[in-house]
């Protein structure tokens, strides 16, 4: 029961099928419950942290393993925030990424979606959740896209 409920939070946010694929793939998935309410708090893979529940939206916050994981699924541009080199260090360093850094972005992503901060060559950089949308982060020249949650 609770790895259909991981799947179907998987493929709602990141896109049909992506949870059927990762499940499929790893066999070795560990959740930890809260005492309390005995609701999912995290997702372990392979004995290391995937993602957190994040109870007030239901997502999952996935950790850099976890978007390591998920962007082997993901067909880019997917999911993805390209930055240009500059803005690599300051990421790197847990800075949050300001729109004018952003060389090509997913058309689909929404405001406080969980996003692959990626450089041009698809290497992974950091995870990070979008404070704008994919049209308003092309359409805005200034100001903060993308607050870091884990590097």
């Amino acid at each position: 029961m609770d790895s259909l409920i991981i799947k179907s939070i998987l493929n709602y946010q990141f896109g049909s099928k992506v949870g059927d694929k990762i499940l499929e793939s790893y066999e070795n998935i560990q959740l930890e419950k809260s005492r309390k309410t005995h609701r999912i708090k995290r997702i372990f893979i392979n004995n290391k942290l995937f993602g957190s529940i994040e109870p007030s939206t239901g997502y999952i916050i996935i950790t850099k393993y976890g978007g390591e994981i998920l962007q082997k699924f993901l067909e880019f541009p997917k999911y993805r925030v390209v930055v240009n080199e500059e803005a690599e260090d300051y990421i790197l360093k847990g800075k949050s990424v300001f729109s004018k850094f952003i060389v090509n972005i997913d058309e689909n992503i929404l405001s406080r979606d969980i996003v692959l901060i990626v450089n041009r060559y698809d290497k992974l950089l950091a995870i990070g959740e979008t404070l704008l949308s994919a049209k308003e982060i092309k359409d805005f020249k200034y100001g903060l896209a993308v607050k870091i949650k884990h590097v």
